[in-house]
């Protein structure tokens, strides 16, 4: 800190030193020509004198003589003779006649420092001050530089240390680490037979050691888990065996069924016949065997099987109901009755009770049959209990999760279609809500599938629990559920009962003092409103989860059926379109763009075009929105690359020098390989240089995209590839685009310029966007020139380079030869630039009687108090020669010397014009007097200046 306030003080006192030399050169001068008598007012040629000490010395602002009183008599700036200073400076010289430097606030507005000595006559009197000043901005600027160079130094000192550390680190970190990764690498592969020859007791040597070690345990560990997966192989498999064998069992019983059925048919025809022959086969039978009074259902007789089975006595059974063995109900017993008659089936399924209390599951083969002269019922009974347990866990595992116990997929198809068949008799909707959890992913990979499987089966709970008792909730695989809501009135009702399931899954999860928390995406749709069977309802609410997904998830989104019509569209055009990429039915048109002031052809833009089999061609405008932010626009753009700088390289071969520009999307720029294409593409086309490429990006892009696409179009610039801003003035922030984006070149978007000839507004947008890039130097091209006389007003604002319907259509590259031949032969822009030429000086005539006229006014409305004008005093850069300044005035006259000493006596009048309202508002008249005639002096040098840049154009 302490140097730099050293240098600053050395380099200020170096100016101030130089300034001194130049004062004492002045004063010497006018010292000997006052030693001659002449009087300090009368030295002639001093003015000019005085600006050439300015126009040599780099750092001298100004450089003036005056006189005792503080009077200017000389000065390099011609407008401050006359001019009476009083600043503290002329005080001071005026006090101590010594020469002296002060820091000097101007009336400009600057900070100066001022080196004032004093003149003495040949009689050593005191006759006026040389006075010279410096901006004090130049010490720094200087001292910036300064302190820019030290920090270079330190920043290069930093690199070399930090380059001998790198080289210090690979020998000793790096290399060894390495090793190690590729050690662990193999362990990671399932290698372990590599070693590390790190031998070293430092950390590294430590770590390596760790790592063998590791290595070890995993070997171990994975030869235990391949011994554990095996032993689970071996009871999967005995586990299969035994549902075999079950499966087998049933079957074998079954067909001891069908053969006692057959028996017992026999059997029954037999006892018909002969009583005392039933009675011999019912007491040896090894069957269950009841006689049954059909009237009050008493048993009137029981076999020895029987009295085994049920654990009473005959004697006791006989004193016994078939009530009192049957556990059913009556309303039970008659529906199952009901039940095989329909069925057509000659037995039933009942359930009886043992002695013991054990009620068994039995099938009852049962017909009349003559007992004592008495007709009565027979009833073979057989155990069913183990078959109907087999049943049951087969229906289960066919029905339902082996995990959370709810319907799988084929029983909820089931409810689903059963469900459409009651609302359509009852008039009432059914929701198929199809159901996917929001973080569920990270804790099963965090925590493991015992705990993943822990939290489906909580939540399998939770919505068991809130959804109501006839509607059903389905596991169908991973973390997904559907829910089938019936009897439902309204999709309010919906709604709510959704909400409520959203809330419930959200409560968090507390599993080993963990506490876990999972969201959901539901989406649903309504049956009759959309009206499809089960499978298509069921995919249409897979659908719609999608949806609530993409919207940030945690979210219900209902099935919109013509969203769907809309997206099976959007799918079938996205196949054509790869189709007709496959096909080779794109194309490239070219539209010219040309320098419209010398004529010169510099360029096309390859336009994309879709020759359609059945439809023709078709504009972009027809397709290109499909292919939006997906792969195929990656593909396309690629293509359109490629074919561009083929076609490059057919022109240059016949000696056209034309660049191409192509249209690049967001999407496209953001992709990882994109740079790469571009350099390969330049690389296949290497007779093409990268400069004839040009890259034109949509202002329209988002500002996120924006962030994500500078570093590409850099890398792009560096190859040499131009950058060109399209529809400039039409996206989120023209000027921050403007700002950020590495850009060659601003193309303003063709809705403004089409209608610029009619409408102020779009050609006050146009003026705007061309002063911008001719304040930053950046070409600039028009799209959307219609006419030659789009044309003309361009290159009025100064827009040379323009495009459009007016020059050419998009046309193939075959016809490109042909149309530059008719472009040179066309004499209405050939010969624009002369129409411009000739129309020059009317221009500046205009101008003149243009601001006289604004003048005048401004005059008569601030001087007549008694006027309510709403006359607008507009600044320098609003009024009519402002425009004209800054736009066709700069394109026309901006290199000649007179052209830049116009803006400040402008900007002078415009400021004179204000003061002069300011003091007639606030009454001031004798003040406002004065200024006027400042105002009109001002005025008549203006318009001085002027006629001297006629001179020069004639």
């Amino acid at each position: 800190m302490l140097n730099v306030i050293s240098f600053r003080s050395k380099y200020t006192d170096a100016l101030l030193t130089g300034s001194f030399g130049i004062g004492y050169s002045i004063e010497s001068l006018l010292t000997e020509l006052l030693a001659l008598g002449l009087p300090l007012d009368s030295l002639s040629g001093m003015d000019n004198k005085l600006v050439e000490v300015v126009e040599k010395n780099s750092h001298i602002a100004y450089a003036g003589v005056t006189d005792e009183l503080g009077i200017v008599l000389f000065h390099s700036d011609n407008s401050l003779v006359g001019h009476h200073f009083a600043d503290s400076v002329a005080r001071k010289i005026l006090n101590e006649k010594r020469p002296i430097w002060q820091i000097y606030d101007r009336f400009d507005g600057e900070r100066y420092y001022d080196v004032s000595i004093p003149l003495f006559d040949h009689d050593k009197n005191y006759v006026g001050v040389v006075r010279l000043g410096f901006l004090s901005s130049i010490v720094d600027r200087k001292v910036e530089e300064a302190i820019a160079q030290i920090i270079i130094n330190v920043l290069v000192t930093f690199l070399v240390i930090a380059i001998l550390l790198n080289l210090f680190l690979r020998r000793s970190v790096i290399d060894p680490v390495k090793q190690l990764s590729g050690y662990a690498e193999s362990i990671a592969n399932g290698i372990f037979d590599s070693e590390s020859t790190i031998r070293s007791k430092d950390e590294v040597g430590r770590l390596s050691y760790s790592l063998h070690e590791m290595g070890g345990i995993l070997q171990k560990q994975i030869k235990e888990l391949k011994k554990s997966g095996r032993e689970l192989e071996q009871r999967i498999e005995v586990r299969t065996q035994e549902l075999a064998d079950i499966n087998q069992d049933l079957k074998k019983s079954n067909d001891g069924l069908s053969e006692a059925l057959e028996r017992e048919k026999k059997l029954s025809d037999a006892l018909r016949n002969s009583e005392e022959r039933f009675r011999m086969l019912f007491e040896k039978s090894k069957a269950i065997m009841l006689t049954i009074d059909p009237g009050n259902g008493a048993i009137l007789a029981a076999n020895h099987a029987a009295e085994i089975y049920y654990g009473y006595y005959i004697e006791q059974l006989l004193k016994m109901n078939i009530g009192d063995i049957n556990v059913l109900t009556d309303t039970e017993i008659a529906h199952e009755m009901d039940l095989a008659e329909r069925e057509e089936r000659n037995h039933f399924y009942f359930q009886h009770a043992l002695a013991s209390g054990e009620i068994r599951d039995v099938e009852v083969h049962s017909g009349p049959i003559d007992w004592g002269g008495k007709q009565v019922l027979y009833s073979i009974i057989h155990d069913i209990t183990d078959r109907k347990k087999a049943e049951a866990e087969l229906d289960r595992i066919a029905h339902y999760d082996s995990l959370t116990g709810l319907p799988n997929r084929l029983l909820k198809s089931d409810r689903l279609n059963q469900a459409i068949v009651r609302a359509k008799r009852r008039g009432s909707l059914v929701a198929v809500c199809y159901l996917d959890l929001d973080g569920f992913k990270p804790i099963n990979d965090t925590y493991g599938h015992d705990t993943g499987d822990l939290v489906l089966v909580e939540v399998a709970q939770r919505l068991e629990h809130t959804v109501r008792g006839g509607d059903t909730v389905s596991r169908i695989g991973g973390d997904e559920f559907v829910i089938i809501l019936t009897e439902l009135e309204s999709q309010d009702g919906c709604e709510f009962i959704l909400q409520r399931v959203m809330q419930v899954i959200e409560e968090p999860i507390i599993l080993q003092d963990v506490e876990l928390v999972v969201s959901a995406s539901i989406g649903y749709t309504l049956y009759p409103s959309d009206d499809s069977d089960a499978d298509l309802l069921l995919r249409h609410a897979d659908q719609a989860m999608y949806v609530a997904k993409d919207r940030g998830k945690s979210c219900i989104h209902l099935f919109d059926p013509e969203q769907d019509r809309q997206v099976k569209a959007y799918r079938e055009n996205y196949e054509r379109l790869q189709e007709a990429i496959l096909n080779g039915e794109f194309v490239l048109y070219y539209q010219p763009k040309v320098n419209m002031y010398n004529g010169q052809v510099i360029g096309m833009e390859a336009l994309l075009r879709w020759m359609h089999p059945e439809q023709g061609m078709l504009a972009p405008g027809s397709f290109l929105h499909i292919l939006t932010d997906t792969d195929l626009e990656i593909e396309l753009g690629r293509w359109v690359i490629d074919r561009a700088l083929k076609q490059l390289q057919v022109w240059q071969s016949k000696g056209m020098d034309l660049s191409v520009s192509v249209n690049i999307g967001p999407h496209h720029l953001q992709h990882s390989g994109f740079v790469h294409h571009v350099k390969e593409a330049l690389i296949n086309y290497d007779s093409v240089a990268a400069n004839k490429l040009e890259l034109e990006i949509l202002e329209t892009t988002s500002i996120e995209d924006l962030s994500r696409i500078i570093q590409p179009l850099l890398h792009c610039q560096e190859m040499g590839v131009q950058i060109t801003l399209d529809d400039f003035g039409t996206g989120y922030s023209s000027l921050t685009y403007f700002h950020r984006l590495p850009v060659n070149t601003l193309k303003i978007d063709q809705s403004f310029v089409c209608d610029m000839l009619e409408d102020p507004q779009d050609l006050a947008i146009v003026e705007s966007v061309v002063r911008l890039a001719l304040a930053f130097h950046h070409p600039v091209i028009a799209e959307g020139v219609e006419s030659i006389e789009h044309g003309a007003a361009l290159l009025r604002l100064g827009c040379q380079l323009g495009q459009g319907y007016g020059i050419a259509r998009p046309m193939p590259a075959e016809s490109v030869a042909n149309w530059i031949e008719q472009w040179h032969d066309d004499t209405d822009w050939q010969n624009l630039k002369k129409r411009l030429e000739i129309d020059s000086n009317t221009d500046i005539k205009t101008v003149i009687a243009s601001h006289q006229q604004w003048l005048s006014q401004s005059i008569e409305t601030i001087t007549n108090t008694e006027s309510h004008s709403n006359w607008i005093f507009s600044d320098s850069n609003s009024c009519s020669f402002g425009r004209w300044f800054h736009g066709a005035g700069y394109f026309k006259y901006g290199h000649l010397e007179q052209y830049g000493k116009l803006r400040k006596c402008h900007e002078h009048i415009h400021l004179l014009v204000e003061e002069l309202n300011e003091l007639s508002n606030s009454g001031q008249q004798e003040r406002m007097l004065q200024k006027l005639d400042e105002l009109n002096a001002m005025h008549d040098q203006f318009v001085n200046q002027l006629q001297k840049l006629l001179s020069k154009i004639d």
